[in-house]
């Protein structure tokens, strides 16, 4: 997660999704809700923001451009421990 809490601005906005980072700054012009609402699971794993409203929606084919890779939150773990 260090890795993603790096990318909050302009060309590079980083959220994870059920376990995969996605630079979601190309789809900030698409999202009917404005980009504010997206802000919000910039360099954070916006799993749970997107569940309370989209729970519905398909996101890995929405944002399939957008991945970035598969989360590897090892190093962030063994700091903590």
């Amino acid at each position: 997660m260090d890795e993603v809490k790096k990318h909050r601005l302009g060309d590079s906005m980083w959220t994870v999704m059920k376990g995969r980072v996605y630079n979601i700054a190309p789809y900030m012009k698409f999202h009917n809700r404005g980009v504010d609402m997206l802000m919000k699971a910039v360099g954070r794993d916006g799993t749970f923001l997107f569940n309370k409203y989209h729970a519905w929606v398909n996101f890995e084919i929405l944002i399939e451009k957008c991945l970035v890779g598969v989360l590897d939150d090892t190093k962030s773990k063994k700091q903590e421990a």
